[in-house]
């Protein structure tokens, strides 16, 4: 007879992101208090915590803030996710910020079981492009990038 126990993984998780985007809120606020300074950080903190609330809220709803879990993920399903971001990170100069982020993508998902080819391809440069995109425009210090222009 296995006895489940109660995960608080998730739990934990979303505590941990609320507790950082608050503390980054309160830096970025003592720093410079300005609406110019703030026009990005505070919508987007308050973006956060609001998903991060709704999260909270949906679960406890549904029963599922603690998932009884009787296993724990083994080691060997998560260490290729970290060997790839390891990769990841050294080749953003190498590959430039946006081909390493479209890559990185594609692989993890690769990594997770996702085999739908179409689906895959689009969302990884959708994303990985959007994302590179969104950082060389937001930036004040130029970018590696590949494909895009800096």
């Amino acid at each position: 007879m296995s006895v489940q126990r109660r995960d608080y993984g998730d739990l934990l998780v979303l505590m941990a992101l609320a507790c950082f985007t608050l503390w980054y809120l309160m830096d970025a606020i003592s720093v410079s208090s300005q609406v110019q300074n703030l026009l990005l950080i505070l919508p987007l903190s308050v973006l956060v915590l609001a998903i991060i609330a709704l999260e909270f809220v949906l679960r406890l709803k549904h029963g599922t803030l603690f998932r009884a879990s009787d296993e724990e993920e083994p080691l060997y399903r998560t260490l290729p996710v970290v060997g790839l971001f390891a990769v990841y990170v050294l080749s953003l100069e190498t590959l430039g910020f946006d081909i390493a982020t479209v890559a990185f993508i594609a692989l993890f998902l690769v990594l997770k079981g996702e085999r739908n080819w179409l689906l895959l391809a689009g969302f990884s440069v959708a994303f990985g492009l959007g994302t590179a995109f969104f950082f060389s425009q937001m930036l004040p210090y130029p970018m590696t990038l590949l494909l895009l222009p800096s």
